[in-house]
């Protein structure tokens, strides 16, 4: 082993599990699927892990529509619903938490955020504008695909694009 390699990490006991939920949570917020994850890597055993995560619930210190929210709250400025929706899906938060942190970002919301995001990144579609009507074309693209991986709607693409670029089809 290299001197600055730990080797991996002991397995976890049921008297350590509640620390080290503990710990975790105390560095970052977690869902109550990824919290469990990270305990079953630990090599807890699966009811040990679900005692652990039902516990935490039960004082609130895990709390999925909380986290969805504040999940949602951090990065509604720099992804489109869509995105955010995938992500918290991987992360094991329920639909119903979902929606409920979803409704706050609207369309009109996505529109802005959109528009923002094609603005704070001008400078990586400036030939959008230009005469060369190809090169024009290709810059919008690169806009249209920008928007689409950070998950926005097509719609909300096309609106974005439209109102950027008014003069263009």
């Amino acid at each position: 082993m290299s001197p600055g390699r730990r080797g991996p990490p002991r397995p976890l006991t049921p008297e350590r599990a509640w620390d080290h939920a503990l710990w975790l949570l105390g560095r970052q917020a977690y869902s109550a699927a990824e919290l469990e994850r990270r305990l079953l890597r630990r090599q807890l055993a699966k009811p040990e892990a679900e005692r652990v995560v039902a516990r935490l619930r039960e004082l609130g210190l895990l709390d999925d529509a909380r986290y969805a929210e504040s999940y949602v709250d951090a990065r509604k400025r720099a992804k489109g619903t869509r995105a955010l929706r995938v992500e918290l899906h991987r992360k094991g938060v329920g639909e119903e938490e979902i929606e409920a942190a979803l409704s706050e970002a609207g369309e009109s919301d996505q529109l802005a955020v959109a528009l923002d995001l094609l603005g704070r990144h001008s400078w990586r579609f400036a030939d959008a504008a230009g005469e060369d009507l190809d090169v024009a074309r290709r810059a919008r693209a690169r806009a249209a695909a920008f928007l689409a991986r950070r998950g926005f709607a097509p719609d909300v693409v096309a609106e974005a694009l439209s109102r950027t670029w008014p003069d263009e089809h």
